[in-house]
C-alpha cells in the first residue's frame, strides 16, 4: 500500500504572508492583503518574477540612486518567473526586467523598510510584476512570512503519524534558510520559487510511491490540485480566489490544523471503522 505524502503550499497555507507593494506608475507604497497572483491577473498580460537572492547579502548596502536592473546584471542575480498569463514567454519577461530604467534601489529599500517593521521571520523576498502589453514593471513587492499558530504543531504530528511532508511554495524560500524554522520537514523535501507546473510535476512524481494530499490556497495550486489524490483548499488567509479552485477541492479548511482530522478520517474510512 502506498504511503501518504502531504504537500503544502507556503503563503496562505503554512504561513501568513506580509506584502509591501509599490505601484510604480502611481508612486504609492503600502501594505496590502492582495496577493501577487491577483495583481498579476488584473493586468492585460501580466507576469510575476522573483529575485533569487537574499536582500541583506546583495542589495541592502547598495546606493539609493543605482538602477535595480543594473545591480542585478552586475551581481548576476537570477530571476525566476513563477506565474504568468497564458502566452507569455519567460525570456521576454526577463528581458523587460533587465532593460528597466525606472526602478532604483531607493524603491527596494523603501518597500523593505516598511516590511522590516512587521512581525515576521527573517526570511524575505523581492518580486516584480510586469505588464508585458507595455513591457514595463508595474509593481515591486517586498514579501515576508509568519507561521500560522498551528503550523509547527501540525507538521510534528504528521511526522509522528508517518506521513511524508513536503513544502512546494512559489515564494522565495531557500531550503537551507527556511529549514531552521521547519525542522519537521526534511531539507530535501522543501522547494521554493515553484511555478504551477512545478507543483503539478512534484505531485505527479510523488504519486509513483505515495497517495498525495495537496494543500493549497490559490490559483497557482490548481494544476497540483487536479493531479493530487486529495485536494485541500485552505481559506485561512483572505484572498481573491477563482471559482475553479473551489470546484476541484475535495475539502475546504479554515485552520491548518484541520489537515490532521482529514487524514484521520481517510485512514478510518480505509480501515472500515
Amino acid at each position: 500500500m502506498r504511503e501518504l505524502a502531504v504537500v503544502f503550499d507556503g503563503a496562505g497555507v503554512l504561513y501568513a504572508p506580509f506584502r509591501i507593494i509599490k505601484d510604480i506608475n502611481r508612486g504609492i507604497t503600502k501594505r496590502s492583503r492582495v496577493s501577487g497572483l491577483s495583481c498579476t491577473d488584473r493586468l492585460e498580460r501580466g507576469a510575476m518574477a522573483i529575485l533569487k537572492t537574499r536582500y541583506d547579502e546583495t542589495l541592502a548596502k547598495e546606493e539609493d540612486s543605482k538602477l535595480l536592473s543594473e545591480v542585478m546584471k552586475a551581481k548576476k542575480i537570477e530571476i525566476r518567473v513563477v506565474y504568468k498569463r497564458e502566452g507569455i514567454d519567460d525570456e521576454e519577461v526577463l528581458e523587460t526586467i533587465l532593460n528597466d530604467r525606472r526602478i532604483k534601489l531607493r524603491d527596494v529599500h523603501e518597500t523593505m523598510g516598511f516590511l522590516m517593521k512587521c512581525d515576521i521571520l527573517p526570511v524575505v523576498g523581492i518580486a516584480l510584476i510586469v505588464e508585458m502589453a507595455s513591457k514595463t514593471i508595474r509593481y515591486l513587492i517586498a514579501g515576508g512570512i509568519k507561521f500560522f499558530p498551528g503550523t509547527r504543531k501540525l507538521l510534528k504530528e504528521l511526522s509522528q503519524m508517518g506521513c511524508a511532508v513536503f513544502v512546494a511554495s512559489g515564494d522565495r524560500i531557500e531550503p537551507e534558510e527556511i529549514s531552521v524554522y521547519l525542522p519537521e520537514v526534511p531539507l530535501e523535501n522543501i522547494f521554493g520559487m515553484m511555478t504551477p507546473e512545478d507543483k503539478r510535476d512534484l505531485v505527479r512524481k510523488l504519486k509513483d510511491r505515495h497517495r498525495v494530499i495537496m494543500v493549497g490556497d490559490d490559483r497557482n495550486d490548481y494544476l497540483a490540485f487536479c493531479e493530487s489524490d486529495i485536494a485541500v483548499l485552505s481559506l485561512q488567509e483572505a484572498a481573491d480566489r477563482p471559482g475553479e479552485i473551489f470546484d476541484v477541492a475535495d475539502f475546504r479548511i479554515n485552520n491548518i490544523e484541520e489537515v490532521k482530522g482529514i487524514i484521520e478520517e481517510m485512514e478510518a474510512h480505509k480501515c472500515g471503522i
